[in-house]
């Protein structure tokens, strides 16, 4: 379980990003974090992943024996839109710094390879890729060490249609498979739906709503519709 207790944080004098966070994330949930630009959503993973520091408040890992086990944290895969590699860095060279040299004789490896279809891009330079290459490349890398907590941040932006459904679905199953606990950022409803079992929405660095995605699809139809809501009574707020 992730407990997120008490968490501020800001990046200039009085201008707070996050305002007291209290919530918690149990083990095997999907989550998907979603809210306007700017609403705090990128901090917030960035934190519990450990690249960001707090201002105030924590993040505690516990165990199944409800203690505090903060070595948790080693287990997260992070899958960003972008990644900032050396400029001459290929795919095969990250293979070789996280598997081994022998990594194209791992069946687990060639897997993935097949599945988010990276095989004829790994020789090339990862600065010299598509959005849509880049991203599925970062996605495979995100669940390399097989992680028991995935972050993935608008995993389908940027891929077309026959991509996305494919690790839309992907995902979907491994978390049901695999027990992972699963943090979606995302901006498209239907991969919140298919992908997700709760929703937090952040509004200026708060939480607007923490609500399952069962309870919100009844009392709106949708998510796409929930947010359309969101959108304007924060537009209205302005």
């Amino acid at each position: 379980m992730i407990k997120i207790e008490n968490l501020w944080k800001k990046f200039e004098k009085n201008k707070w990003v996050l305002k007291n966070l209290n919530f918690e994330i149990a083990k095997g949930e999907a989550i998907g974090i979603l809210g306007a630009n700017g609403s705090g959503k990128t901090t917030l993973i960035e934190i519990i992943s450990g690249i960001s520091e707090p201002t105030e408040g924590k993040v505690n890992f516990i165990s199944e024996n409800k203690e505090i086990d903060n070595k948790i944290k080693e287990s997260i895969g992070i899958q960003f839109q972008k990644g900032d590699w050396p400029f001459n860095t290929r795919g095969v060279d990250l293979l070789n710094l996280l598997i081994s040299k022998k990594w194209n004789k791992d069946e687990y490896i060639k897997k993935l390879i097949n599945i988010f279809e990276v095989e004829d891009i790994l020789t090339k330079r990862l600065s010299d890729l598509s959005g849509g290459q880049q991203q599925r490349f970062n996605s495979m890398i995100s669940i390399i060490k097989k992680p028991k907590i995935l972050i993935l941040d608008e995993l389908i932006t940027g891929l077309d249609l026959k991509m996305q459904i494919k690790l839309v679905n992907f995902f979907d199953n491994l978390r049901k498979n695999e027990d992972i606990t699963l943090i979606v950022i995302s901006h498209i409803p239907e991969e919140i739906e298919k992908i997700c079992n709760r929703i937090i929405v952040l509004n200026k660095g708060e939480i607007y709503r923490d609500e399952s995605v069962k309870k919100i699809i009844k009392e709106y139809g949708s998510i796409r519709y929930f947010l359309e809501k969101y959108y304007e009574e924060i537009d209205d707020e302005k």
